[in-house]
């Protein structure tokens, strides 16, 4: 992958990985698309559609951001991605404005996968049946690392014993963990991405992984559109 193209690491585990690989448009796109209606369109940003913007991003008039296109390539762990896809297959924007093409491991070899390993354990909240409430103990992250990369070496041996008794990739996969990393490329346009972001990027609802790579997501799009997420701040991230 062209290291020319802006990218972040999200989980800071030189695994993981967002970059922004194209775009299309920019917030004049967005104002120019809202004044179709009247017939307008102009070629320079003034200072009246930061007012637009801000208007559009607090009524929820939505349609407008979909002639921006972003471009995506991305590395998760497995359990990452299907979050992300579980968002986007239920996204009502799914026909026309979502795009989606992942790695398969029926076709390539898992033997030399990387994997998903926590720089810290966190425990069970008490008031939320989905949601972690900080670290466990000092004590408890030694255990649970060993645990936890221990089941890690067992899934990968069964993984490579099961070729080589010659069971096809795509029944062998099967057995492997949802902290494998994938890749996939995701194009989306700027509202189905501002929606994903809203809903991703509050540690309180979401998983901290992921609000990781919404995190990553918003910082890599606003240089092309800097007006737009301005109001999608001011806007508390809602949209």
């Amino acid at each position: 992958m062209n290291s020319a193209f802006p990218s972040i690491d999200p989980l800071d585990d030189g695994k993981s990985l967002v970059m922004l690989i194209d775009s299309m448009g920019n917030s004049l796109s967005v104002v120019n698309d809202a004044r179709q209606s009247f017939d307008n369109r102009k070629e320079q940003w003034e200072e009246k559609d930061d007012k637009l913007i801000n208007y559009l991003a607090r009524e929820h008039h939505t349609s407008p951001f979909r002639g921006v296109v972003f471009k995506w390539h991305v590395k998760a762990p497995l359990f990452i991605a299907r979050q992300w896809w579980k968002h986007t297959v239920a996204s009502t924007y799914v026909d026309d404005q979502l795009g989606w093409n992942e790695k398969s491991f029926r076709y390539c070899s898992a033997e030399q996968a990387d994997f998903y390993v926590p720089n810290s354990f966190s425990k069970q909240s008490e008031s939320n049946r989905q949601a972690s409430d900080g670290p466990i103990s000092s004590r408890a992250q030694q255990l649970a690392l060993q645990q936890y990369v221990q089941a890690l070496e067992a899934c990968k041996q069964a993984y490579e014993g099961l070729l080589l008794t010659g069971v096809c990739k795509e029944q062998a996969r099967a057995i492997l963990p949802s902290c494998m990393m994938t890749s996939f490329t995701w194009t989306c346009s700027l509202q189905a991405l501002l929606h994903f972001i809203s809903l991703r990027i509050d540690t309180n609802s979401a998983q901290s992984e992921i609000a990781a790579y919404a995190r990553a997501l918003m910082e890599l799009a606003k240089p092309v559109a800097p007006e737009v997420f301005e109001a999608f701040e001011k806007n508390n991230y809602q949209f």
